[in-house]
């Protein structure tokens, strides 16, 4: 199990509190049920609610625990999702001030409701159900290798990137050629093969053989160099275009320095 399949089905218990918040909110006011459905409806809207916001904290504290470790640009799906979350939060807030305190507002927050439970469903569609999707509801745990975590007390603590341990590097001559060729053609304008001194990136001598990375700090392995060239961070473009054969011999020539 991973954080991601952990968030993944946080989401979709969050996804139900709100189809059940929005359910109520219809039948309260959409049908003109009895006084004592809609008291009942009510208190179940309530506490939907309430289990929404509980569950939209947890989620949230995964997430910024995982992005804090990573220290990542997120990607153009990750950001939209920072959007939608943030502005939730405000809806949510607007929400609430129009229920208990600005009351000449009560209609509208019947909408603002309704505009929060279609953002829900987004969010998780573009979070957790795309990783549902493509990992095979958790099955395939190759697209998990940029994270682990470890309990700490009742709650999990994300604590690295990168699969611990050293991953398997080519070492035959041929595989160093190749990524040599890829070095001097890709890399070689922003890094220093021979040396520790910053160009526009940092140099690269020795880059293995130290504990982390000179810029992320995450641990000097193979996973970590196949995370950074396909997320990388600061001004450094990305290289998830690159094939696995071709990551494999660029970590090959680096394991060299």
């Amino acid at each position: 199990m991973t954080i991601f399949f952990i968030k993944s089905l946080l989401s979709l218990l969050l996804l139900l509190c709100a189809g059940l918040s929005m359910y109520t909110m219809f039948e309260i006011f959409g049908r003109g049920t009895s006084a004592v459905s809609a008291w009942h409806f009510k208190k179940l809207h309530k506490v939907s609610g309430y289990v929404y916001v509980l569950l939209f904290v947890l989620v949230s504290y995964l997430c910024i625990g995982f992005m804090t470790a990573s220290k990542a640009e997120p990607s153009p799906r990750a950001a939209l999702h920072v959007v939608l979350a943030w502005s939730i939060i405000a809806l949510f807030i607007l929400k609430v001030l129009f229920v208990r305190v600005y009351r000449q507002f009560y209609a509208q927050a019947r909408t603002i409701g309704f505009v929060m439970g279609v953002m829900s469903f987004a969010i998780v569609g573009i979070s957790g159900g795309h990783y549902l999707a493509v990992s095979g509801f958790g099955k395939d745990r190759s697209v998990d290798k940029s994270a682990y975590y470890k309990l700490r007390g009742p709650l999990l603590h994300v604590v690295g990137t990168g699969i611990p341990g050293p991953s398997a590097i080519k070492t035959d001559r041929l595989s160093i050629e190749r990524g040599r060729t890829l070095f001097l053609s890709r890399c070689s304008s922003c890094h220093d093969a021979l040396s520790t001194n910053t160009m526009v990136g940092p140099g690269l001598k020795g880059l293995l053989k130290n504990p982390a990375l000179p810029v992320s700090k995450h641990p000097a392995t193979a996973e970590s160099l196949r995370f950074q060239l396909r997320q990388p961070m600061g001004r450094m473009p990305s290289f998830a275009y690159l094939s696995e054969d071709e990551m494999n011999d660029l970590i090959a020539y680096l394991n060299t320095l």
